[in-house]
């Protein structure tokens, strides 16, 4: 069930061998390309792909963009949600290539997506990718950032990214752009004008507003209330899983250009401003507080849990990342130079995609069959170690039992209180379903080439 394989390289071979390479990545999803691989004929020919000029990040990203834009013809409407991650690659020292990431002293290499979304939270696809090494910063370039031109920030990057998504996907879908705090930068909302592109992004500055002494949080504070809403904040490193209860206040404001860009003639922006803000938090707990710039409307109680709702999806790319580092373990891959690495992220990324997908639509879609996202085998070895029987039935489960099988193969309880299984128990499962499934086609080897 692997997409995005039709790869242009002006060689039908390499797009048969990325093909090849992925099937293979996917049934065993954490292992390294020796050990995912297993014949070493297959090992070298994926090594000589990674290292083909031919094979580039770009065409990849394409086939996934095509494949992407065929998936959300049927949508009205999508989230296309940015976030840039780094992959850490210090400990291969003789890795050639790489540049400085993090705190001094790391290294490796930056990734900055776009995954579509859709209204209801399940991903769709990646719509752009860009991947970049950092050069090594001078004495004078912290001091001369704020005076630089955004083209030669990397920041730019929310610019390009938003005008490729804006080209690539047809007109008649409405494209939201959805980004974290990173993403507050004047010129992203300058596009609203001038491209037509909507946007939902959390602020990052208290921005001066025009023709005013006050400036964003004044203005939104003195907003009437919409109203409360009640949420769950998932689990995120050591912090706990919780419901937090908060209050919505929205209004329309007017940012003047910064000041220290005058010489640009920028215009002023006018946008909605939505500040979500909790209620009686636990003892010791940061308090949750967003405020969120938009191009959508909030005037009600009604739109504004609606584009809350909404920008809670950006988590999605944040699983993403972390099924790519922890699923995928790409940060583990020795590959010698930084262009095989970037190569083989693309290549990896088709499968932890795989299984993001399969986690959200499982909640979306849940009386689907599951062979829209397992195979024979698959779905047959999962069934017969769920039950500790041979025994099949004539119809496959649906997705929703599916995934919770796998889910409780990686350790999921499945209690009255658990809720969904998250990406991490599911690739857990995944990885040992991979083996059962390799055994069940052992034991079955010679039914199967009875019905061959």
């Amino acid at each position: 069930m692997i997409e995005f394989t039709d790869a242009e390289f002006n060689d039908v071979r390499l797009t048969k061998r990325l093909g090849s390479i992925v099937a293979d990545l996917a049934e065993h999803p954490g292992k390294s390309l020796p050990e995912a691989l297993g014949e070493w004929s297959k090992v070298k020919a994926a090594y000589r792909f990674l290292d083909n000029e031919k094979v580039t990040v770009e065409a990849i990203s394409e086939a996934e963009r095509k494949a992407t834009i065929d998936k959300i013809q049927d949508h009205s409407t999508i989230l296309a949600v940015q976030d840039t991650t780094s992959f850490n690659y210090t400990l291969h020292r003789d890795t050639e290539g790489l540049g400085p990431i993090g705190q001094a002293g790391l290294s490796g290499i930056f990734q900055h997506s776009c995954l579509a979304v859709s209204t209801e939270g399940v991903p769709l696809g990646m719509l752009e990718r860009s991947m970049w090494v950092r050069p090594e910063e001078t004495k004078n370039s912290k001091k001369t950032h704020k005076s630089r031109p955004l083209e030669d920030k990397e920041s730019v990057r929310w610019i390009n990214m938003t005008l490729e998504v804006a080209a690539a996907v047809p007109s008649s879908i409405r494209v939201v752009m959805v980004g974290d705090r990173e993403s507050d930068i004047y010129d992203l909302f300058v596009l609203k004008d001038t491209h037509g592109c909507d946007f939902l992004v959390r602020a990052a500055w208290n921005r001066r507003l025009d023709k005013s002494s006050d400036h964003l949080w004044e203005a939104a504070l003195k907003a009437p209330e919409l109203g409360q809403t009640t949420i769950k904040i998932p689990r995120a490193d050591e912090r706990k899983e919780r419901e937090a209860t908060l209050t919505l206040r929205s209004t329309t404001v007017t940012f003047r250009p910064p000041s220290h860009r005058k010489k640009e003639n920028l215009p002023p922006i006018t946008v909605n401003a939505l500040l979500i803000q909790e209620n009686d938090p636990p003892a010791g707990v940061k308090p949750v507080e967003w405020m969120l710039l938009t191009t959508l409307p909030v005037a009600t109680l009604e739109d504004a849990l609606s584009v809350m709702t909404w920008y809670t999806y950006r988590w999605r790319i944040e699983r993403y990342h972390y099924t790519l580092k922890s699923g995928c373990q790409v940060e583990k891959l020795e590959l010698e130079t930084a262009d095989r690495l970037m190569r083989a992220l693309a290549v990896y990324s088709l499968v932890a995609l795989r299984l993001l997908s399969l986690t959200y639509q499982a909640r979306q879609t849940p009386d689907a069959v599951c062979t829209v996202a397992l195979n024979e085998s698959e779905w047959h070895a999962l069934y017969a170690m769920t039950h500790k029987t041979a025994q099949l039935p004539s119809n496959p489960p649906d997705l929703k039992t599916a995934v919770l099988w796998i889910a409780k193969l990686g350790g999921f309880l499945g209690r009255k209180g658990d809720g969904h299984p998250g990406v991490k128990v599911l690739w857990r499962g995944f990885r040992r379903l991979q083996d059962l499934t390799a055994m069940w086609e052992v034991l079955n080897s010679s039914k199967l080439m009875g019905n061959a």
